[in-house]
């Protein structure tokens, strides 16, 4: 900057872009060439990614890129995510590492934004289990904070800044998740007891509706003659007595496996079972398998699509 005839040289801080594009919108035209009220919203590479009406806003990687710049400038580490070429658009803040009685854990807050004609952008938390890395995301807290959407109205910016307020007071949220690994963990139980609890969330979270059906006679040709509805019972029965025709025998092997390992953390850990030893069963199951997904979804996507079925330990 030149001030008469001499030269000051002003020093700024230039933080890298979140994302490195923009959406661009058409407007859509009627039958007789006149502009209509609905508009292509074209994402990632050109991708036509919605075709809203006027009176829906698009959440713009530049805004959404600004709320992950407070938090960088505040010496976290923030990461972008996009899914289907902008239909969902996100940003990662890593608030680092905490200890816990059920093992120490790191903490991420992820700000998810569909703007594909969907709902409100939302908060939710990653927590990860780091003895075994079994990661998990949450969006149902009590904390009345992490209610607040940004909604595609035209003063949605309004709603990002109650966004970064909310996410000012994590340590509030984080508390609450650790209170609920506390709870689950104070109720203590004999390891028997877990795997009922491991068994029955495989049975009706996990396992699909038509599998539940098995097939007890067929005639010469291998074709259906009768079939019967197992229950709870019976495939807990089955697990022990019929192992080798478990439905989605597979998936249930995973979870074993997971259960072994979780028992040999709590030995590790010195601490006793309890139903956080069957959640983190769970937990440790859906996060194998997340690695080995071949899904395009971003990870973030993913973890939140697998934690809604942790709802039986809610």
């Amino acid at each position: 900057m030149q001030i008469g005839k001499y030269f000051i040289l002003i020093k700024t801080e230039k933080i890298m872009e979140i994302f490195d594009w923009e959406y661009k919108e058409r407007c859509l035209l009627n039958n007789d060439g006149t502009p209509s009220n609905f508009r292509q919203v074209f994402g990632l590479n050109g991708v036509n990614v919605a075709c809203p009406k006027s009176s829906y806003h698009i959440v713009t990687t530049k805004d959404l890129s600004n709320l992950g710049k407070t938090f960088m400038h505040k010496g976290y580490n923030v990461s972008s995510f996009t899914h289907r070429n902008g239909e969902v658009i996100g940003i990662n803040i890593d608030f680092g590492e905490r200890p816990s009685k059920t093992g120490d854990c790191s903490y991420s807050l992820i700000i998810t934004v569909p703007n594909n004609g969907g709902g409100k952008g939302y908060l939710s938390i990653k927590q990860t289990r780091l003895i075994c890395s079994n990661g998990m995301v949450s969006t149902k807290t009590t904390h009345k904070d992490n209610y607040i959407k940004i909604p595609h109205t035209l003063n949605y910016r309004e709603f990002i800044q109650l966004m970064e307020d909310s996410i000012n007071s994590y340590l509030d949220l984080l508390d609450e998740v650790e209170q609920r690994d506390v709870s689950l963990y104070s109720n203590p139980m004999a390891e028997s007891h877990v795997l009922y609890h491991v068994n029955r969330w495989f049975y009706e979270k996990e396992l699909p509706y038509n599998k539940k059906t098995i097939v007890t006679k067929k005639d010469a040709n291998g074709n259906p003659l009768e079939t019967k509805f197992i229950s709870l019972s019976d495939f807990r029965s089955m697990t022990v007595l019929d192992r080798e025709n478990l439905p989605c025998k597979n998936r249930y092997e995973e979870l074993m496996t997971a259960f072994k390992k979780e028992i040999k953390y709590n030995e590790d850990l010195n601490i006793d079972c309890s139903m956080y030893t069957a959640y983190a069963t769970v937990t440790n199951y859906l996060s194998r398998r997340i690695e080995k997904s071949k899904s395009k979804a971003p990870e973030e996507v993913m973890y939140e699509r697998s934690s809604k079925k942790l709802s039986y330990f809610y």
